[in-house]
């Protein structure tokens, strides 16, 4: 009686087409693309840590037990704005080619983890992972089944692998309402198409004012009509091409003065509900403003304006319903610092 035998070892699993090394360099240049495109100084990164990782069996795609996977890793320490800088790392990510995008909250002990991955199209898997509250992050990068350097048998050819395209650049939002702008500047513009910040005045400025505290209200800050862009002729639209400075002004409220002030709302637009007298706690205030170039981001001038507007000159035009107010802006002191800016020739 014969006994049948079967061959089930199966084909080969194909071997990697880019060495380990030429993979490595990949993850590295796609580490510091994001600390240059997304990152402002005040956010430090430490440089890239590299690790490799034996077998690609288990991968999806398959692969030879002796290939191996390389990683980098950099750690991103920002403070309280931590998270603020890791959604920019993320968009940064999105925006050039990595895609199955997907974040959640990982719950865990000593903290809850927010994580988020992603996939290059090149093969390069992406994790980023931040404890809640810690004030730092990490961004890893690993890459797909590759020829190990101490293999027998003689590595694959350079250059298989193709060159990453271009950086996108930033995004312009043309919207006096946005604070992306100020906020992350590598990322985001007013106008791609607005006038250098160049020749004779008046340069022409936009303004956006936004809180570090979303539970206060806020007097509005203005700039004077002759600094502002034209109305496109027929049109209630200012044109904005006209733009040479983006002013950004974010307030902070720094302690309770001690001070009530009352406010009168007679209309149902600034006050929702009905129109009504309505009292805030008043808080001292500083105003932090940063002057850009509207087309390409880059800062012109940095400077602190303190609130000093009495009580019912901070009220704000609309109300919504939060007790705490900060001091309107010293205007004078606001035009005085901007006057040189939009008047002088460049």
């Amino acid at each position: 009686m014969l006994t049948g035998c079967t061959d089930e070892t199966g084909p080969e699993p194909p071997a990697p087409v880019v060495t380990a090394e030429e993979f490595e360099q990949r993850l590295t240049e796609h580490l510091s693309r994001a600390v240059s495109g997304a990152l402002e100084p005040e956010a430090q990164a430490t440089p890239p840590s590299h690790s490799r990782t034996v077998g690609c069996a288990d991968l999806p795609e398959g692969g030879p037990t002796w290939g191996v996977r390389p990683r980098a890793e950099l750690a991103v320490s920002a403070g309280e704005k931590a998270e603020k800088y890791l959604d920019d790392v993320e968009m940064w990510m999105l925006r050039e080619g990595f895609a199955e995008h997907d974040k959640r909250w990982r719950v865990g002990t000593p903290a809850d983890v927010r994580e988020v991955t992603a996939t290059h199209e090149d093969g390069t898997q992406l994790l980023m992972e931040m404890a809640r509250d810690s004030g730092r992050f990490t961004v890893a990068v690993t890459g797909p089944c590759t020829w190990p350097p101490d293999r027998p048998g003689g590595p694959p050819a350079s250059g298989r692998l193709p060159p990453l395209a271009p950086p996108s650049g930033p995004t312009q939002t043309r919207n006096e309402d946005s604070a992306d702008p100020c906020r992350s500047p590598k990322l985001y513009v007013y106008n791609l198409t607005s006038r250098p910040f160049a020749g004779r005045g008046p340069h022409l400025m936009a303004l956006v004012g936004y809180p570090d505290e979303r539970e206060m209200e806020y007097a509005e800050v203005l700039l004077p009509r002759e600094w502002e862009p034209r109305y496109e002729p027929g049109t209630s639209d200012r044109d904005l091409d006209q733009v040479q400075l983006f002013v950004c002004v974010r307030v902070t409220a720094t302690k309770d003065s001690r001070k009530d002030v009352t406010c009168n709302y007679a209309s149902e637009q600034a006050a929702p509900g009905g129109g009504r007298p309505f009292t805030f706690d008043l808080f001292e205030s500083v105003y932090h403003v940063t002057v850009r170039e509207a087309r390409s981001g880059r800062m012109v001038s940095e400077f602190i304006v303190p609130g000093r507007q009495g009580a019912e000159d901070s009220c704000p035009y609309r109300m919504n319903y939060n007790r705490k107010l900060a001091r309107g802006i010293d205007e004078a002191a606001f035009q005085k610092r901007l006057r040189p800016l939009a008047e002088a020739r460049r």
